[in-house]
């Protein structure tokens, strides 16, 4: 067993540590990132870096001093029977989970987080089954810590809760101390944040004591994986919740700091653990690595084994002694006045929070159904009374109702939620989608020049859960003068927005090709941002992948850059194949989706389906076929040459196909043939010439009008 103190080396340590990067371990786990962080927040401070170096020595001392008086409790309460140790904790600390999420899997239920915080109490009490397997080296000192976690019953305005809060926010795919939300007061809650993801790559970290830049992010943040054993959980993921709070009570890794276990021997600075370099395999046998005859202890839960046991009287010592500190607030946490504050002592049904999701999608085909399910929070309903404005029924008290709806709009949805504490009411705008039966575009075309803002307005879907994404923007353009532009560099790693056409009839098309173009730089560290495009041939309610790039092959310069505004050679023009099914589609919508990896800003342009024209132009004699100026504001020309003198219909189409200009009709000579546009006459926007003979076949090009 170790007897030298190493604090100032481990710290050391830690600081190198700065800018390593968490990797999943050998067992295929996230590791924890609590060193990365702490030492990223001592760095950025001086005087909070001075003040925990200080408070880490002091608690050092304590533990040498505590290990030579033979850690003074009762023995009875480290290794006695079962009955024994199920005596009253000697510190209670009130818990709030805070749920942030995306309305998916990492929504987790209920019963997830209290199965957690089963085995958060089994694990600090020693009463979990798994103990019968610590090796007879360390049985004698895996300690009961006397440490009990309840659910918050009061929230921070005395309100009630079940210590489960809900937040539904786009920060659950990003992780980090901004992902943090609705914090409640760390004198009085343990503050555990549950996420999708984690930008730096672990399972979770938390703050020692005294190491949080902010109150405001002092607690633990984990992935929904790796809370509770049921649900998204697994037993052997549950753990690092143990592990994370054992952070948040001032136990380092068993090896020291720094997140590169089986690398270096160190210590952690309690008494009876002894020096290792740290586990990320169960090995149980041959574990002396760092000291002859000395055998290492795998199964603590402070290492990176997964085969996760105890806690040592020495550990148990240090956690109760962070309990005692003013260091973050810790001693505030088990005083009789916070649990009369949190109720944890008085627990009481609560009154529901209504909130509400989508079995699928929101968007719907006239005629088609949408099914939806209650995720009302806090306390049980016990009735539900639903609104479907538009839909059949417009009523429902069911929890989870199947409504139809039949006419094209855009409606709301509302749920009030009761049982005998109380009610709540919840309800969405423009929530549901429903799109016509007969697609909006029905000719041998479709164009988006990105250039009719109201058309774009009016006829695209921004799903935008950031609030700064895709736009409509004039910052740089392929033809004319906008485009489609994500704001990338604001925007969340791991988020995505997307932007939805209206429907489209490619059966009246004669063999479409579907092109768009694009314009994007990488962003040096940001290498996987993602452009996919997705079709639909049932309103959206499916989606089919067609087209994805990411990274080297998405970007159109070649160098990577911190800023980003296309010049007119760096874009690209794609081609998106098209299945089948789509080809003969009658009512297809198309989804550009972009996932950000914190990259570049990204641009789109020149959105062209278009199907084969009738005309040759070796066959039907029409060549040099031009539109001049263009973009054009006062008057344009078309021209054109013809083999032989033939019937010519020359018009100015919308995108709709609808003829706004008729240029010419009749009949022309051989020739060369230059006739005026009276641009004047138009709405700024995009439009197509259009010149078609007396067999229907015909050519067209794009004119953009200022």
């Amino acid at each position: 067993m170790k007897r030298n103190l190493t604090l100032f080396a481990s710290f050391a340590l830690l600081f190198c540590s700065v800018n390593a990067n968490a990797q999943v371990t050998e067992g295929g786990y996230h590791p924890c990132g609590t060193d990365q962080m702490v030492a990223a927040a001592l760095a950025a401070d001086p005087v909070l870096k001075a003040q925990f170096e200080e408070e880490q020595r002091q608690a050092a001392e304590a533990d040498r001093i505590a290990y030579q008086q033979g850690y003074s409790f009762r023995k009875t309460m480290l290794s006695g029977s079962r009955s024994a140790q199920q005596s009253p904790p000697q510190y209670i600390i009130p818990v709030v989970f805070h749920i942030v999420h995306d309305y998916g899997t990492e929504n987790i239920s209920d019963a997830q987080v209290l199965d957690a915080v089963r085995i958060l109490n089994e694990d600090y009490r020693k009463l979990n089954a798994d103990t019968a397997g610590i090796v007879s080296t360390f049985q004698g000192i895996a300690a009961d810590a006397s440490i009990e976690f309840r659910l918050a019953q009061l929230d921070p305005n005395g309100n009630c809760t079940n210590g489960i809060d809900r937040v539904n926010s786009s920060e659950t795919y990003v992780g980090d101390d901004g992902s943090k939300l609705n914090y409640w007061n760390r004198a009085r809650y343990l503050n555990i944040w549950v996420v999708k993801a984690i930008s730096n790559g672990a399972a979770g970290y938390a703050y020692l004591p005294g190491s949080a830049p902010t109150a405001s992010v002092d607690g633990i943040i984990i992935l929904s994986t790796y809370v509770g054993s049921i649900g998204t959980g697994n037993y052997t993921t549950a753990r690092a919740l143990t592990h994370e709070v054992g952070h948040f009570l001032n136990l380092l890794h068993v090896w020291g700091t720094g997140n590169s276990p089986g690398v270096t021997c160190g210590n952690d600075n309690v008494s009876d653990t002894p020096t290792t370099k740290g586990w990320t395999s169960c090995n149980l046998t041959t574990n002396d690595v760092c000291v002859n005859n000395v055998e290492e202890n795998v199964q603590n839960y402070m290492d990176y084994s997964y085969c996760y046991r105890m806690f040592t009287n020495g550990q148990r010592t240090r956690m109760h002694n962070a309990l005692n500190s003013a260091s973050g607030q810790r001693n505030s946490l088990v005083t009789t006045t916070t649990a009369n504050a949190t109720g944890i002592n008085n627990p009481q049904p609560c009154a529901p929070i209504a909130d509400f999701t989508p079995v699928n999608d929101l968007y719907v085909c006239e005629g088609g159904s949408l099914t939806f399910t209650d995720v009302s929070y806090n306390g049980q309903p016990t009735s539900y009374n639903w609104s479907f404005p538009g839909g059949t029924p417009s009523t429902s008290s069911d929890s989870v109702p199947t409504i139809q709806y039949n006419t094209a709009g855009t409606y709301s949805v509302s749920l009030t939620v009761a049982n005998a504490q109380g009610s709540d009411n919840f309800s969405r705008t423009n929530y549901v989608h429903v799109l016509p039966a007969a697609a909006q575009y029905t000719a041998n075309f479709y164009q988006e020049g990105m250039e009719n803002t109201t058309i774009f307005t009016n006829d695209w879907d921004i799903e935008n859960p950031q609030g700064n994404g895709w736009t409509n923007a004039t910052t740089a353009a392929a033809t004319g003068t906008r485009s489609c532009r994500l704001d990338n560099t604001t925007a969340m790693a791991g988020q995505t927005d997307a932007f939805i056409s209206p429907s489209i009839n490619f059966a009246a098309m004669n063999n479409p090709v579907f092109t768009f173009k694009v314009a994007f730089a990488q962003r040096a560290g940001s290498e996987n941002d993602r452009l996919r495009v997705y079709m639909s041939t049932d309103c959206g309610a499916t989606w089919l992948l067609r087209y994805t790039k990411a990274g080297t092959n998405l970007s159109t310069r070649s160098a990577t850059t911190n800023a980003f505004v296309p010049t007119a050679n760096e874009w690209r023009t794609e081609t998106v194949t098209l299945s089948s099914v789509q080809l003969s589609g009658t009512n297809v919508r198309i989804k550009f989706e972009f996932e950000s990896d914190g990259g570049n800003d990204i641009f789109i342009d020149d959105i062209n389906i278009q199907g084969a024209t009738g005309v040759v132009e070796a066959e039907d004699g029409i060549s040099s076929f031009n539109v001049f100026p263009n973009p054009a504001n006062d008057n344009s020309t078309v021209e054109f040459s013809l083999a032989e003198s033939q019937n010519m219909i020359v018009d100015v189409v919308d995108l709709n196909g609808k003829t706004v200009q008729s240029v010419h009709s009749g009949n022309l000579s051989a020739g060369m043939h230059r006739l005026p546009i009276n641009v004047a006459e138009l709405s700024a926007g995009m439009y197509f010439v259009r010149l078609q003979n007396a067999e229907g076949n015909y050519l067209m090009r794009k004119l953009l009008v200022e």
